[in-house]
């Protein structure tokens, strides 16, 4: 019986595959570059963006409270306080979830408790119990924890990470939030994936860094 997908869902099923065919390059290319490069490790992780909503007394509440912060207790990191604004104010300038962040970063040689990590961050409920759970890379249940657990200290930077398939275009709202981020000193990696081949598992996949004062204006990306 033949049966053919709506175009809806064939783009659904394109973008998954895309994403995964992009994370794992990103895993196994991209980090192995960076380390050459000199930094000591690096994570890509699904994204997100600050979203405020108000409580029944008008208060504004974060859906993703202290989401930065958890990512490196979960990841056994302790950012510098510079790494870690910095995360923060890139989730707050964006208007739109991206569809992941590669956060890379250097070790200080230096080290904190696990314990004073969390009562630094403002997470000292989790000393005793408790758990979050934002996907693979940003897991943390306190009882598989020993509270003098070492974190290394570590500085770095966060890229944002897009991608399309085919000739798949940026919207107008994540140009704007790209651009956005772009003129506020951040990296935007942009992955455009072709897909050559599925029953051969070939793809074709594109990569280009946009930093500085820049305008997102010529996609889908041209061959180079």
């Amino acid at each position: 019986m033949k049966y053919s997908l709506h175009s809806k869902e064939l783009n659904n099923w394109k973008a998954r595959i895309t994403e995964r065919v992009v994370e794992l390059y990103i895993q196994e290319k991209v980090i192995s570059r960076l380390k050459k490069e000199g930094w000591s490790d690096a994570i890509y992780t699904r994204g997100w963006f600050y979203q405020p909503i108000k409580d029944h007394k008008g208060d504004l509440l974060d859906l993703f409270e202290k989401r930065e912060a958890k990512f490196f207790i979960a990841n056994n990191l302790f950012p510098i306080s510079r790494f870690l604004k910095n995360f923060e104010k890139l989730t707050k300038l964006l208007k739109n979830i991206p569809d992941g962040f590669l956060v890379k970063w250097k070790e200080t040689g230096r080290f904190k408790i696990l314990r004073d990590g969390l009562v630094e961050f403002g997470l000292d409920s989790y000393k005793n119990g408790g758990s979050w759970n934002f996907g693979e890379n940003n897991r943390f249940l306190s009882p598989e924890h020993n509270m003098n657990e070492r974190l290394s200290v570590v500085d770095g930077e966060v890229e944002v990470i897009e991608v399309k398939s085919g000739k798949s275009n940026l919207p107008p709202h994540q140009k704007r939030s790209y651009n956005n981020i772009i003129r506020e000193g951040y990296v935007l990696r942009f992955f455009q994936v072709n897909i050559v081949s599925f029953e051969r598992n070939e793809f074709e996949i594109e990569q280009k860094l946009f930093l500085g004062p820049t305008e997102l204006k010529s996609f889908p990306l041209k061959k180079s």
